[in-house]
Parts: structure tokens; C-alpha cells; sequence
């Protein structure tokens, strides 16, 4: 079998990833090489945003310098995601990491590094169909 030099790289960040205990949500592949994103020592940035009865919230990691969205006070079928930003909200990428809710009342997205970003957290409501985001940040 044959690779390419990124399935190289790659497989070798996953690997090397997996060795360290970092696997799941808490590290995303990205470009060359491999972001470690932790959600420790986290704050809420900006203020919360609300659809309906459910609060939306960008999350942000001073420590690991990525965010991701949280929902709470939501119903199963809610969905939550982050868009990201290199011009300020005007274009982005996303939906990125759309999470929903499987059971209980809250989710979150996984971590995306920030680093050069703007970001913002969305959510929809399944029992209404109205979609709202927080402030870019």
C-alpha cells in the first residue's frame, strides 16, 4: 500500500495522539500536523445568546487558545456548532462540529484551535426550526 506524505504525517499525528491520551474530541487534524486542543481553564468570552429557551455559549480555553459551542436548557434533536473566521464574521467556515443533543439538556461542540480566528457558537432549535449564534470573538 502506498501513502502519501500527508496519510503520513497524519497517521503518525493520530498515532503519536493516541499514545499520549489525546484521542476523541480533544485533538483535530489541521493543515501538517496535529492541534492539541484542551477545554481546560475555560471561560465564556463574549455574552451567551439565546434560541428560544436555549442558551448558547462559545466557550474558550485561555490555556490551549481554542474555543467550542455549548448548549444547555436544550431537548433531545437540538443542535449546536462553531463557525470560524479570517475576516472578521464577514466569510467563515461552517458548520463546524455540529453536535445534537442525544439525551439530557446541554452538548458541546469539540474544540477547534483559534489561533488567527474569529469565532462564534450557533444553535438550532429542532422544536421551532429558529437558528441563532453568539457574537464573533
Amino acid at each position: 500500500m502506498q501513502f502519501t506524505k500527508k496519510a503520513a504525517v497524519l497517521t503518525a499525528g493520530v498515532a503519536l495522539l493516541a499514545g499520549l491520551g489525546l484521542t476523541g474530541t480533544t485533538a483535530h487534524a489541521a493543515g501538517s500536523g496535529v492541534l492539541a486542543c484542551s477545554t481546560s481553564n475555560a471561560v465564556t468570552p463574549i455574552d451567551y445568546a439565546w434560541v428560544d429557551s436555549i442558551r448558547i455559549e462559545l466557550r474558550y480555553s485561555t490555556s490551549s487558545r481554542c474555543a467550542w459551542g455549548r448548549i444547555t436548557n436544550a431537548d433531545p434533536g437540538d443542535k449546536v456548532w462553531v463557525d470560524r473566521s479570517t475576516t472578521g464574521g464577514t466569510t467563515w467556515n461552517g458548520p463546524l462540529g455540529m453536535t445534537t443533543v442525544q439525551f439530557g439538556t446541554d452538548t458541546h461542540t469539540p474544540a477547534y484551535n483559534d489561533a488567527g480566528y474569529k469565532m462564534r457558537a450557533c444553535a438550532w432549535n429542532d422544536s421551532t426550526g429558529l437558528v441563532r449564534c453568539t457574537g464573533w470573538y
